[in-house]
C-alpha cells in the first residue's frame, strides 16, 4: 500500500463527508435555520423537502459534470477543484441557510459536488494503481465513503443532542465548519499527491 492510497483514501474520506453530513441533516437544520428566521415551522419544512429533492437531482448530475470536465483538465485538478469549491461552500452553508432560496442554492451545490466523488474517486484510482486492479483497489477505496456515512451525519447529530432540544441554528456553525475545513485538507492532500512510480 503505498502513500498515494491514503492521500486518495482520506481525500475521499473528507470529500463525502461533508457531503453526507448534509444529507443526513440538511432538513433538521432547514427548519431550525428558517424557524429562527421567524418562517412558519411547515413552510420551513417544505423549503428544506425542496432543497433535499434540489440535492438529489444535483448529485446526479454533478457526476456526468465532473467526470466530463475531469477528463478535459485532469482527475487530479478536478478532485482539488471539487473539494475546494465544498470546503468553502461548507464554510458559508450556515449563513446561505438563513433565507429559503439560499438553503436551495446550497443544498445544490453541495449535492453537485457530492455527487462528483462518484465520478472521479474510480478514475483517480484508476489512474494512479492502473486499470488491471480497479476493481479492488476501488474496493478500498471505497470503504472511506462507508466510515464517512457514520462520521458526516453522526458529527452533527453529536452537537444537536448536545444542545439538548434546541432549535438555535447556531449548533450547526461548528459541525460545518468542521466539514469545511476537512473538505479544504483533502484538497491540499490530493494537490501535493503525485501518481506513483511504475515499476519495472
Amino acid at each position: 500500500s503505498k502513500p498515494q492510497f491514503y492521500m486518495i483514501w482520506l481525500t475521499f474520506l473528507f470529500s463525502a463527508m461533508a457531503g453526507l453530513m448534509v444529507i443526513g441533516n440538511i432538513k433538521l437544520f432547514g427548519i431550525d435555520s428558517l424557524k429562527a428566521q421567524g418562517i412558519d415551522v411547515a413552510v420551513a419544512s417544505a423549503v428544506a423537502g425542496t432543497a433535499v429533492a434540489w440535492l438529489a437531482v444535483l448529485n446526479g448530475l454533478g457526476r456526468i459534470v465532473w467526470g466530463t470536465v475531469s477528463d478535459k483538465i485532469g482527475r487530479k485538478i478536478s478532485i482539488f477543484l471539487m473539494c475546494l469549491f465544498q470546503g468553502i461552500i461548507m464554510l458559508f452553508f450556515y449563513k446561505m441557510g438563513s433565507t429559503a432560496i439560499m438553503l436551495i442554492v446550497g443544498a445544490c451545490i453541495i449535492g453537485f459536488n457530492f455527487g462528483g466523488n462518484f465520478a472521479l474517486f474510480p478514475a483517480v484510482t484508476a489512474d494512479y494503481f492502473g486499470n488491471k486492479n480497479v476493481g479492488l483497489n476501488y474496493g478500498y477505496v471505497f470503504l472511506a465513503y462507508g466510515i464517512a456515512g457514520i462520521l458526516g451525519p453522526q458529527l452533527a447529530a453529536y452537537f444537536k443532542d448536545a444542545a439538548k432540544g434546541s432549535s438555535d441554528p447556531s449548533i450547526w456553525i461548528t459541525p460545518f465548519m468542521i466539514a469545511g475545513i476537512a473538505c479544504l485538507v483533502g484538497a491540499a492532500i490530493i494537490l501535493i499527491s503525485k501518481p506513483p512510480k511504475k515499476e519495472r
